[in-house]
């Protein structure tokens, strides 16, 4: 398979002020991300608010230029890329943002919406632009009596399927979608699931799928990266991270997912207390302080993402979780 996507200790930091006289902080919302992605595959990153997933979503789309690191797309290094780079660059890789009636122009036409990307990056004719956003908008389960509509006029569900055919009008490489779920109905959701699915099958498309919601990650992705504090805590195959977690942070995320079944056997784990200040964060590992498992080292010592169990992960004891006998 063809890697499109690779992140090498990707940072993003942001300076802060604490005030007069006091000068400025530093923020390290994103801290160390590393990954590869493959064209047609889905890495689903999840974590709590202010874990770091939506500014790592702006750093891939190019939105914000990593303070560290490397991202290359499609083999391409974005760092010290000229300008006339970063515009082919950009048709390479998407969004779709998190609020649907947010994402639109509510002055625009949505055929005009969908041809806008073909305007600016295509030399197509209006007639050829047109043919090509009518076949899109059949693709995504719209009418063509939508093409002359306003976005008001749709409803939630209808409006996050223009904001996907929008991104996939340039036939990206990669497609960053960011919460695009969150905002639907329960019942719209699984439709605008297997319609990302289906358009990912047709396209090869790699998606970066962004999201709180484990029981979603679980339908889309093939490998998840669970992130905390703007640094990953565990990361692998899907059915590994679902079967057997070792980071203790991934352990209480899956055991506050909602199922039909529940297990009365598997243990609830519970998370005490919310998410450090990134302004001060916690020494050694950045979970200690509301990890059940922590030890003295755990508050001296960071731990460094390792391979354990075909997964990498963040965490000084993560074999004692392979066997499963820690409760």
């Amino acid at each position: 398979m063809t890697v499109v996507l690779t992140a090498r200790d990707l940072t993003r930091h942001y300076e802060v002020s604490r005030g007069l006289f006091k000068g400025h902080a530093l923020v390290r919302a994103l801290n160390g991300v590393s990954f590869e992605l493959e064209a047609g595959k889905t890495l689903a990153v999840v974590g709590e608010s202010g874990c770091g997933k939506s500014t790592l979503a702006r750093a891939l789309t190019l939105i914000e230029e990593p303070s560290s690191g490397s991202l290359k797309i499609a083999g391409q290094e974005v760092t010290g890329a000229s300008k006339a780079e970063l515009k082919q660059l950009r048709r390479d890789v998407q969004m779709v943002f998190q609020s649907p009636y947010a994402s639109l122009n509510p002055r625009q036409k949505v055929g005009d919406q969908l041809g806008e990307p073909l305007l600016i990056n295509t030399n197509l004719s209006r007639t050829e632009r047109r043919e090509k956003v009518q076949a899109m908008m059949q693709q995504v389960g719209l009418r063509p009596e939508h093409y002359h509509r306003y976005p008001h006029m749709f409803s939630g569900g209808q409006r996050q399927r223009i904001a996907l055919a929008r991104a996939m009008m340039l036939q990206p490489k990669v497609l960053v979608a960011d919460e695009p779920t969150s905002a639907l109905d329960v019942s719209i959701q699984a439709q605008v699931l297997n319609l990302f699915m289906d358009l990912q099958q047709q396209f090869n498309t790699a998606y970066v799928f962004i999201s709180h919601n484990l029981s979603v990650v679980r339908h889309v992705a093939d490998t998840v990266l669970v992130m905390y504090l703007g640094r990953p805590a565990e990361m692998g195959p899907k059915e590994e991270i679902y079967n057997r977690p070792l980071h203790p942070y991934t352990r209480a995320l899956l055991s506050a997912t909602p199922t039909i079944h529940p297990d009365p056997l598997k243990p609830k784990i519970k998370i005490i207390g919310e998410l450090p200040n990134p302004l001060n964060p916690p020494t050694g590992c950045a979970f200690h302080k509301r990890c059940p498992y922590a030890t003295e080292r755990c508050v001296t010592d960071e731990p460094a993402l390792r391979l354990v169990d075909n997964r990498q992960v963040a965490c000084h004891y993560a074999e004692q979780f392979i066997e499963g006998n820690t409760a």
